[in-house]
């Protein structure tokens, strides 16, 4: 098997699996504290309870499957494309005339790596957040609270996620606009 195609699958398979694996953290967070509190209003105190402890039990174990497997499937997409979020602000631009590359200035918001440390910050503050609330034997105090402040994290999270990759998908065709073709000779 042929060292790119190998590399290709471990990359799709790992985004893959990032991306289901934050649809299910954002979902179950929806589901946790949208859908579980109304459900069980009109239950007692004790059975709310009950079934609070027993769903964050469940929940436990997709928050910390995920947020692992969040983490290494973005190392794999990090490492597959660390040359395109780790240029500087200036790059060597791509032109079809020849002796036409000149470095040319790249904003910082066009650039892929800028959104990648927002998005990977973010994404990692939203996976503390996630995990320290299934930690130990009873819920935080305020635990809706805190989730809906992570549900707005990991939105956040996906939005960035969205510009990182548009902005390294756009990067090599700015550069490419940015030279001017060189003047022809007067003839």
């Amino acid at each position: 098997m042929n060292i790119y195609f190998a590399h290709m699958l471990v990359y799709l398979f790992a985004r893959y699996l990032h991306i289901v694996c934050a649809t299910v953290l954002v979902g179950g967070t929806l589901f946790y504290e949208m859908i579980v509190p109304p459900a069980i209003d009109e239950l007692k105190h004790e059975q709310q309870l009950f079934i609070f402890a027993r769903a964050r039990w469940f929940f436990k174990w997709i928050v910390w499957l995920c947020a692992g497997v969040i983490l290494v499937s973005g190392v794999i997409s990090s490492y597959s494309h660390w040359d395109e979020y780790n240029r500087g602000p200036y790059h060597q631009a791509v032109s079809a005339y020849p002796n036409a590359g000149q470095a040319v200035q790249v904003s910082l918001m066009a650039q892929p790596g800028t959104w990648w440390a927002a998005h990977t910050s973010c994404g990692v503050l939203a996976l503390i957040i996630a995990v320290s609330l299934t930690i130990g034997k009873a819920p935080p105090t305020q635990p809706i609270r805190w989730m809906r402040v992570n549900l707005i994290i990991l939105l956040l999270v996906m939005f960035l996620a969205t510009a990182t990759r548009q902005t390294r998908l756009e990067a090599p065709q700015q550069m490419t606009n940015s030279v001017e073709p060189p003047e022809s000779p007067s003839r």
